[in-house]
């Protein structure tokens, strides 16, 4: 159960981040949605790749960074295109900080289950 949660969590902020870089940069440089996507997988490996690789301290200041970064994008979106108030847009970033948070909080002791099962099979 405690890996189900995990890897939903991680899916959930993997594709965020994703989305959010690929369309971001898309949007940059004025491309379309299927470099908007291919960014997004780029995004997403690239990712993977460089969190299993991390220390502790580095590991918690970059998952600060894309949780604050999460935050707001969604507060941004809020504010801008949708048009909502302040305290409604605050409420609405309170949502993807919360599940980025939690994804980096399982993930982190996910890695650490895998690591000691590898481990223990040598």
């Amino acid at each position: 159960m405690v890996r189900l949660r995990a890897g939903i969590l991680v899916l959930a902020a993997l594709v965020f981040i994703s989305l959010s870089a690929g369309r971001w940069t898309a949007a940059l440089f004025s491309l379309g949605w299927i470099w908007a996507a291919l960014i997004g997988v780029v995004v997403a490996v690239l990712i993977a790749f460089i969190v299993t690789r991390l220390d502790r301290v580095a590991y918690f200041g970059i998952a600060a960074l894309v949780t604050l970064f999460g935050a707001y994008t969604a507060y941004d979106f809020a504010r801008g295109p949708v048009d909502w108030s302040q305290g409604w847009a605050l409420l609405l970033a309170l949502v993807p900080a919360v599940i980025l948070a939690a994804a980096f909080w399982d993930f982190r002791h996910l890695v650490a289950e895998v690591r000691a099962w590898a481990n223990s099979r040598n």
